[in-house]
């Protein structure tokens, strides 16, 4: 007699997960709480660009605690070609990640000057960043650049 009532609560039960925050209130979450902390990608690491006679302006915002590694950062271009550039010198860091390398926090803006931009021309740009606790998945991101006159 005991079984009836048994399977019925599990079968109601095996329904509940699609019911929002139903697991949480039975305290299974599926996934930890500490996970909603940590920004998404593209909130960490605010990637801006213009161009101007000057060159590609780009820029880089983190909100503190966030952070850039300088030895995964790369600007390539495609139907383009740069003139000389140099990516900054960063503030020494030490990580479970990467060891001993270099990093940016806050605001890293460089400013890369372009010889030549073919009408399909693009900038490639690579980047991987971290926060305590969370090392995010290297991103790319491609930048349309228009012909120089």
């Amino acid at each position: 007699m005991l079984r009836i009532p048994l399977l019925l609560l599990t079968t109601a039960l095996v329904g509940l997960p699609s019911q929002a925050g139903v697991l949480e209130w039975l305290g299974l979450s599926p996934e930890p709480v500490a996970s909603s902390s940590f920004l998404p990608v593209e909130q960490a690491f605010v990637l801006t660009s213009k161009q101007t006679p000057a060159g590609l302006q780009l820029e880089f915002a983190m909100p503190p605690g966030y952070y850039l590694y300088r030895h995964r950062l790369s600007v390539s271009p495609h139907n383009a070609s740069f003139g000389d550039w140099d990516l900054p010198t960063g503030t020494p860091h030490e990580d479970e990640y990467f060891g001993k390398t270099q990093v940016y926090y806050q605001k890293l803006e460089l400013t890369i000057p372009l010889q030549q931009v073919e009408s399909d021309g693009r900038t490639e740009i690579s980047y991987q960043g971290c926060t305590s606790g969370l090392c995010y998945a290297p991103q790319q991101v491609s930048i349309p650049l228009a012909p120089l006159r």
